[in-house]
């Protein structure tokens, strides 16, 4: 795997000795890679108190050549404002990968499939180095509901799952009596998300939408809880145990 190396000033260290255990994966929302890695290497926004300036430790750019911006024992600055589990300072406990697409401002493009092969070879070789469970591959929606929606509803997470990468619900297995009870009651839904790892004070429509486009696509035009998205954090849940 070939790497360029673009070092950018937009870092700092890691938080009272953190390692990486989440990779987060974001889509750069530009309409251009170059525009991206621009905005990565400025280092000239508010220099003393850091606000506006961002990186991420790698970027994958329409070529699918990987660029990266900061060394990974190093905290690069991707997640911004977010919470999993009980971690608010996902900076320091995460390794960041930007995928160059124009996001939902824009069109909103399908990733190119090989921008995805490259990233299943970058996440392969990050593992080597890090131990990063499959249940802590996640999307910045996942971790910042509401606030972002990358990497977006088109983004190929069976796929990677297929790779041997991420965690995704099992089709097939059955939990047809806490699925009902999810139905008819729907704060134990949500509770059930606040038990996976997302933030229990985000908006519970933020966190349906985080939700569905990570791990329950098809049921997005839905409004409502359904039948599939019980199901989804169900078989999450019962992986995760």
């Amino acid at each position: 795997m070939q790497l360029q190396k673009t070092p950018t000033e937009n870092w700092n260290n890691r938080q009272n000795g953190a390692e990486p255990h989440y990779i987060i994966l974001h889509y750069t929302g530009t309409k251009t890679a170059e525009e991206a890695a621009a905005r990565f290497l400025d280092s000239t926004p508010d220099q003393e108190d850091l606000i506006g300036r961002i990186s991420p430790h790698y970027m994958i750019d329409g070529a699918s050549n990987i660029l990266q911006f900061v060394e990974e024992d190093k905290r690069a600055w991707h997640a911004g404002k977010s919470f999993w589990k009980t971690e608010a300072d996902m900076n320091s406990h995460s390794i960041g990968i930007e995928i160059w697409n124009t996001g939902h401002e824009f069109e909103c493009e399908e990733f190119i499939p090989e921008q995805i092969d490259a990233l299943i070879e970058l996440i392969n070789d990050i593992r080597t180095r890090w131990d990063i469970p499959n249940a802590n591959i996640l999307g910045h929606s996942d971790i910042a509901p509401g606030r972002k929606k990358d990497p977006g509803e088109k983004f190929p997470w069976r796929l990677l799952e297929i790779n041997g990468i991420g965690l995704m619900p099992q089709v097939g297995e059955e939990h047809d009596s806490p699925k009902k009870e999810m139905l008819e009651i729907p704060d134990l839904f949500y509770k059930a998300l606040h038990q996976f790892g997302y933030n229990p004070d985000a908006n519970p429509a933020d966190l349906l939408w985080a939700f569905r486009a990570h791990y329950a696509p098809k049921s997005l035009g839905s409004k409502d809880i359904d039948e599939e998205t019980c199901a989804a954090i169900l078989s999450l849940l019962a992986q995760t145990r």
